[in-house]
């Protein structure tokens, strides 16, 4: 009689859980079709402002349509930036394709819609994702009055709050924070570079003044993912440190100078590189490689046609790139593709193919 009673105990209580579950899930999607409803709602009459605004036949008119549609964001971030986004995806207008048309009409309506106030009290109020949120959009607003707000986020306990607060400063151009931001997570080496990477393209100051400061404190990781990713920006001051991390004896430092080194394209670099491209790294040969191939020299010419024989697929593959783009003669691709050698033969068919592909 005892488990009996127990047995219905237990099955009262699932079906009382299942039935509280579906409850739960049944106002769920209310609140989810409520939601829905109210965004489409909202976005039907964005549609009508926003086109009242752009097709105003008057700058008066103009002017009060641009007053309606402020009524209609009322201090909502994610309503304006609806509204922004119509405008900038609106066909048919003459604003369509003038981005700096759109930029002069979206300020008038910041004029009245205040975007930096509503996310600098979204900085002050809001929840850390908000917080993040809210030091981008300012940064992109050109805020700086509040960047010392935003400095007070980068030292916060929370890694994503921490990332976004230091990706604003990148966009303001702080040296100083960036640099200090990039050195506390210099030891995170499966996060850090793709992060090093990330801000030096986003970076609005001095790319050289930040490498120096992060040079002057950074461990070697972090020394040499930022002089790989300094490769594309061409520096000519950090030059003399690459010639002599290219000919040291530290590994890792060396494919990373010479990777840099290869950027430049200068004729003063090419015995350098000639003695790279014959390094037991293939890392290493496949940079100098590429390197040479922006030399219009016939001995840069002839170390890459020798890399075509390269042990290490991965070089065969660069140099057949590679001399696709200097001044080889037809003679010298029938000597190639008829020769001897089917490594070299390969590597260039098998780029040939794709250039005829594409």
């Amino acid at each position: 009689m005892k488990i009996e009673l127990i047995s219905v105990i237990g099955l009262l209580l699932c079906l009382l859980i299942i039935g509280i579950e579906y409850i739960l899930h049944y106002r769920l999607a209310e609140l989810q079709d409520e939601n829905t409803a109210r965004t489409e709602s909202i976005r039907r009459r964005l549609d009508i402002h926003v086109e009242g605004v752009l097709y105003a036949p008057t700058e008066g008119s103009r002017n009060a349509e641009i007053k309606a549609l402020a009524d209609e964001i009322n201090g909502d971030f994610a309503v304006y930036e609806m509204a922004v986004k119509a405008i900038r995806e609106h066909k048919g207008t003459a604003y369509r394709d003038d981005t700096e048309a759109q930029d002069r009409l979206i300020g008038r309506i910041n004029e009245y819609v205040d975007p930096v106030g509503m996310y600098a009290k979204m900085l002050d109020e809001g929840d850390v994702y908000h917080k993040g949120y809210a030091c981008r959009r300012l940064a992109q607003l050109n805020a700086f009055e509040y960047r010392d707000k935003i400095k007070e986020c980068v030292g916060g306990k929370d890694r994503d709050l921490s990332y976004n607060a230091a990706m604003a400063l990148c966009h303001m151009g702080d040296v100083y924070e960036v640099a200090d931001y990039l050195l506390s997570i210099e030891n995170d080496t499966l996060y850090s570079g793709r992060i090093v990477n990330e801000f030096f393209a986003q970076f609005s100051g001095d790319r050289r003044e930040l490498a120096e400061k992060l040079f002057e404190k950074c461990n070697k990781y972090m020394k040499c993912t930022v002089i790989k990713t300094l490769a594309g920006y061409k520096i000519d001051a950090f030059r003399p440190m690459y010639i002599e991390g290219a000919s040291g004896n530290d590994n890792q430092l060396k494919i990373a100078c010479v990777k840099a080194l290869s950027s430049f394209g200068y004729p003063e670099d090419e015995q350098i590189l000639q003695i790279a491209a014959k390094d037991k790294d293939w890392v290493i040969r496949a940079s100098a490689v590429r390197g040479l191939s922006l030399l219009k020299t016939s001995t840069a010419l002839e170390s890459v046609k020798h890399a075509l024989s390269d042990k290490e697929w991965w070089v065969r593959q660069t140099a057949a790139q590679s001399i696709t783009r200097m001044n080889i003669s037809p003679r010298d691709l029938e000597e190639i593709l008829g020769g001897y050698d089917r490594f070299a033969a390969d590597a260039m068919k098998n780029v040939l193919y794709k250039t005829v592909d594409n």
